[in-house]
C-alpha cells in the first residue's frame, strides 16, 4: 500500500472518531428539541426517625439492617419493669382516691341525716317552749291577782327558760351539722379533683409503659443498626431511620433561566444513573418559591460585601407517574443521581 493510501486512510479514520466523539458529547451535553435538561437531581424519600419516649433499657430488638417492615411492626422493646411498677403505684393511687371519695359520701349521708334528727329535735322543743311560754304567761297573770304562790310562779318560769334554752342550743346545733355537711361537701369537691388527678397519672403511666414497645410509623426499609441490646436508651433519642418506601419523588435544581418552560403538570423524563437502560416518566408538581441559596442555613447577603453575579438554582419536585414500571421503582434508593428533561 502506498504512503498516499496510508494517510488517507489515517485521516479518515481520524475523522469518523472525531464525529462520533462529537457526537457522543453532543448527545450528553446538548440536548435539542423543546425539553429543559438537568443532572443536578437526585431521587428524594421521607426518611422518618424512630425514637425512643421513654427511659430504659433495651430488652429485645427485632429488625435487621435495610429489611423491609410495615406499618405497625414491632422494632425494639425496652425493658418495662420500672414501668410497670410506675403503673401499679398510680393504679393504687387511684383506687385509694376512689376509697376516699366513698367515704365522704357516707359522710355526707350521715351528717345529713344529724341534720335531720336536729331539725325534729328542734320542733318539739319549739312546741314545748310554746306551751312554757303560755304556761308563764298564765302564771304571771294568776301571780298578780295573788292566785298562785311565788314558788309557783318561779317553776313556771324556770321551766319556760329551760326549754328555750334547750330550743336555742339545738337551733345552733343544726347551724354547726349544717356547716359540718357543706364542709363534708367541698371535701368530695377536692376528693373528685384529687381523682382526676391519679387517673391522669395512672393513664400516663400506663401510656409510657405502652411506649416500650416501639413499632414501625409506616411501610418502608430500615437504616443501619447502631443500638444493642442491653443499652440504656433516652427519651427523644434516635433508635434508627425508616426510608418511607410509599413516597418517593425527585428534587431538580433547575437554573433561574430555564423556569420559564417549566410549570405544573409539565411531562418530565428521568434517567437515573443506577439504572440506565430504563427512563422514568414523572411530572412536575410544585415550584419552589425560593431558590436554593435563600433557604440554605446562611443565605447570601449581596450587600455585605462585593457583588458577584452567581445564577441561581431553583428546587423542583417531580413525583414519578403510576404507570411506572414496578420493578424499576423498587430499584430506586434515595440520593440517587437522576438527569431530568422536562418538556414543554
Amino acid at each position: 500500500m502506498k504512503h498516499r493510501t496510508k494517510k488517507i486512510i489515517s485521516y479518515v479514520i481520524s475523522l469518523a472518531v472525531i464525529v462520533a466523539a462529537a457526537f457522543y458529547i453532543g448527545g450528553k451535553v446538548l440536548h435539542g428539541g423543546n425539553v429543559e435538561f438537568t443532572d443536578n437531581a437526585q431521587v428524594q424519600a421521607q426518611i422518618v426517625p424512630v425514637n425512643s419516649r421513654v427511659q430504659g433499657y433495651i430488652a429485645e430488638i427485632r429488625f435487621n439492617e435495610y429489611q423491609p417492615v410495615h406499618k405497625g411492626d414491632t422494632l425494639v422493646i425496652i425493658d418495662p419493669s420500672d414501668l410497670r411498677l410506675q403503673v401499679a403505684r398510680a393504679r393504687a393511687d387511684y383506687e385509694n382516691a376512689l376509697a376516699g371519695r366513698s367515704v365522704a359520701d357516707r359522710s355526707v349521708a350521715s351528717a345529713s341525716a344529724n341534720v335531720a334528727v336536729t331539725e325534729a329535735s328542734i320542733a318539739e322543743a319549739k312546741v314545748l317552749m310554746e306551751n312554757a311560754a303560755a304556761d308563764l304567761a298564765r302564771y304571771t297573770a294568776l301571780l298578780e291577782k295573788h292566785a298562785v304562790t311565788q314558788q309557783q310562779y318561779d317553776g313556771a318560769r324556770t321551766d319556760y327558760e329551760a326549754k328555750k334554752a334547750r330550743y336555742d342550743m339545738l337551733s345552733r346545733q343544726r347551724s354547726a351539722t349544717t356547716n359540718v355537711v357543706a364542709e363534708t361537701r367541698q371535701r368530695i369537691a377536692q376528693t373528685d379533683a384529687g381523682i382526676e388527678l391519679t387517673k391522669a397519672l395512672l393513664d400516663a403511666a400506663e401510656l409510657n409503659l405502652s411506649y416500650t414497645v416501639i413499632t414501625a410509623p409506616c411501610d418502608g426499609y430500615t437504616s443501619r443498626k447502631n443500638i444493642q441490646e442491653g443499652q440504656l436508651v433516652q427519651p427523644g433519642q434516635t433508635l434508627l431511620d425508616i426510608v418511607d418506601s410509599g413516597d418517593i419523588w425527585v428534587a431538580a435544581n433547575y437554573k433561574e433561566t430555564q423556569l420559564r418552560h417549566i410549570a405544573e403538570g409539565s411531562a418530565v423524563d428521568i434517567v437515573v444513573d443506577a439504572i440506565p437502560d430504563h427512563v422514568f416518566k414523572g411530572h412536575v408538581t410544585a415550584l419552589s418559591k425560593a431558590t436554593g441559596a435563600r433557604l440554605s442555613l446562611l443565605p447570601q447577603d449581596n450587600s455585605a460585601g462585593n457583588f458577584v453575579k452567581v445564577r441561581q438554582r431553583v428546587p423542583v419536585r417531580i413525583e414519578f407517574d403510576a404507570d411506572n414500571d414496578a420493578a424499576a421503582m423498587e430499584r430506586l434508593r434515595a440520593g440517587m443521581n437522576v438527569e431530568c428533561e422536562v418538556k414543554y
